[in-house]
Parts: C-alpha cells; structure tokens; sequence
C-alpha cells in the first residue's frame, strides 16, 4: 500500500528515512490548509528512531529535514502531537524550539463501509 501511495503524482505524504546498514529512523510530513490562520501547515505525522540510533543526531538530521521540507512546501508552521508520558520525545522537541500548546484531542472511529 505505501508503495502505491508513494507513486502517484502528487503523493499526500513525504517520507524521510535515516539509514545506516538497516532504517535507522523515518519521519512522515503531510501538509493542510488551516482556514484559522489562513495558511499551509505542515503535519508530523511521524517521527521515530530505532532504539539503537537514538543519542547519535539521527532524530535531529530527521527534524531538520522535515522542517525544510514543510518549509519548501509553503508551510508557515510545523504541528504534531506526543502523548505526555513520553518525555524522552517531549524534551527533544522543546530542545529543538518547539513550544507546547495544550488542546484537547478529540477522536472520531468511522465505519469503513
């Protein structure tokens, strides 16, 4: 399924992968318009490091990349969500700039059919 998605025109989803000898990590972007700010966005949807690549810059070399590709894109900002009890991600992303905003997340399961 990636596959497809990644083959058409204008894939919705850019997909950055670290490698050494095997994946070290990837990062998922997609873009959105926000009607709030009247802008593009760009959204993590995803950022992970191999357990045995984490403390070597891999995470950062990923960051940076997707916040030039969300930039590239015409984004004007970069969001993304991580659960609270994870505090190894949460302070590499306040290291890294980001700022907290607290909302609260909603979620709606859809029938497939």
């Amino acid at each position: 399924m990636l596959d497809r998605l990644l083959q058409v025109e204008e894939p919705p989803v850019r997909i950055l992968v670290a490698e050494s000898d095997q994946i070290a990590g990837y990062a998922a972007l997609t873009t959105d318009y926000s009607l709030w700010s009247g802008a593009r966005y760009g959204h993590l949807d995803c950022l992970f490091v191999a357990k045995e690549f984490r403390g070597r810059g891999v995470g950062q070399i990923l960051f940076r990349k997707v916040r030039e590709e969300a930039h590239s894109a015409g984004c004007v900002r970069l969001e993304w969500q991580t659960p609270d009890w994870n505090r190894q991600a949460n302070g590499f992303y306040r290291r890294n700039g980001a700022e907290c905003l607290s909302k609260t997340r909603f979620v709606l399961q859809l029938d497939a059919g």
